[in-house]
């Protein structure tokens, strides 16, 4: 038998009991929805966070000064009040042995806080892996426009390298350049909503009663997650300029080499876990710490990203499943619709097979009724998740007061679509299998 008439029958079948076929395809439907729209929306928000934390910087390697922890010996203490003596001579003994323990107690306590200098960052030079090296010099300032002010985080930047590792984007005017002076570069919070006036290019603000010409502007966080604030500073200068924002009384010379943090790039084909190690193992030897002692911090917002991925992905193959028991739910309607048919059919398999239908013909055509009842099924499943999915983000959209992004996950749409199929295959492939095999004298025998 042609093909083509086999799917002309198995249609023919779908089409005789319409109201029969139609509820075994809302079984489908609701499994097909619920998965698309939830791995869609788990897709979706997947990329949102990385993008957003890759905004923060997601391959650069931050490293902070950081106080060593404080070690105690209360051990010692309750040791030595169980020991402790009357006599003259053992009591001077325990004083001495007092001190050596508060002076052991004390072995990890920095005496000034720790810093970071020129000397780490000629330390960090001579790291081959190294593609780029920032320095950060962070602090709040007053800043005035058009007669108002209002308080903002300064973070001063190399204008040399900045622009090679950030993730930020101008949206007006240009980025840092090398020799850069008098200059800054404002957020677009900042420059669009803070006053009642927006800043322009190229206009004058005042940081601490300092003039300072805006030369760029950064373009709007982009995103569902970006609408929800600025992160970090809200004005960016050459770093050498933060300084000039103190007086001499606040700022002693001593401490214009002194960074905040310094942001590191490495190569693209460097092992990035090795020079991780590398700039730990050196920095520590240049500083004369240890393990132990180490202070400073490296932060590596690399593994944190892999981290949220996995959360995300877990939580939405888990929702996923959930959902896709409904989809074994619809699987047993098509299995339940299958046999009906069967017994319904069974005269006409008698005939097919007395006029020459071979077994594998019968098969198919039952087979192609299933697949048909998945396949339109899942089609209308996959419509109606995806418009869920665009309705929940338009009304989160219009909540954030962020733009509207459509979303599709291409992966998702095809796995529906294959898996409606193979329901049906598979819940009609014992009622396929039991037609093929009917007797042509017992089926037409049957009433």
């Amino acid at each position: 038998m042609k093909l083509a008439k086999i799917l002309k029958i198995a249609l023919n079948m779908v089409k005789a009991n319409k109201l029969r076929s139609w509820l075994t395809i809302i079984g489908i439907i609701i499994g097909i929805a619920s998965v698309v729209a939830i791995v869609t929306t788990g897709e979706y928000f997947q990329e949102q966070v990385t993008e957003t934390l890759e905004e923060l910087g997601g391959d650069v390697i931050t490293i902070y000064p950081s106080t060593p922890f404080l070690v105690s010996s209360e051990e010692d203490e309750e040791y030595e009040e169980d020991t402790g003596e009357e006599d003259s001579t053992t009591s001077g003994d325990t004083e001495k042995d007092s001190e050596n323990d508060t002076s052991a107690s004390m072995l990890f306590e920095s005496e000034t806080e720790p810093e970071l200098t020129v000397r780490d960052i000629l330390t960090l030079r001579r790291i081959r892996a190294i593609e780029y090296i920032n320095v950060n010099v962070d602090s709040g300032a007053e800043l005035k426009f058009g007669g108002e002010s209002t308080n903002i985080w300064v973070r001063g930047v190399d204008p040399n390298v900045w622009p090679e590792i950030t993730k930020k984007k101008v949206g007006e005017g240009r980025m840092l350049a090398p020799g850069d002076r008098a200059v800054v570069i404002l957020s677009n919070e900042l420059a669009k909503d803070t006053f009642e006036r927006e800043i322009r290019l190229n206009q004058m603000v005042l940081l601490n009663g300092r003039s300072y010409r805006v030369v760029g502007i950064l373009a709007k966080d982009g995103g569902l997650l970006g609408s929800m604030g600025s992160f970090g500073a809200s004005v960016y200068m050459p770093y050498q300029e933060v300084y000039s924002l103190y007086s001499d009384e606040e700022m002693p010379e001593r401490e214009r080499d002194v960074y905040g943090s310094i942001e590191i790039k490495v190569h693209k084909e460097a092992d990035y876990d090795s020079a991780l190690e590398e700039m730990k193992s050196k920095l520590r030897l240049s500083r004369k710490v240890t393990e132990d002692t180490q202070d400073f911090y490296v932060y590596s917002p690399k593994e944190n990203i892999e981290n949220v991925q996995k959360l995300i992905n877990g939580l939405t193959a888990f929702l996923a499943f959930i959902a896709g028991i409904s989809l074994l739910v619809g699987s047993t309607g098509i299995a339940n619709t299958m046999f009906t048919s069967v017994l319904e059919k069974t005269k006409e398999i008698g005939i097919m097979k007395a006029i020459g239908a071979k077994n594998s013909d019968i098969m198919l055509i039952f087979l192609c009724n299933a697949a048909m009842i998945g396949l339109v099924g899942g089609i209308i499943g996959i419509l109606l998740g995806t418009a869920a999915v665009q309705a929940i983000l338009f009304l989160i959209s219009i909540k954030m007061n962020a733009p509207f992004e459509f979303a599709l996950s291409l992966k998702g749409t095809l796995i529906a679509t294959l898996v409606s199929i193979i329901v049906g295959l598979i819940a009609g492939l014992v009622p396929a299998k039991n037609a093929s095999e009917l007797k042509p004298v017992d089926a037409l025998r049957y009433e």
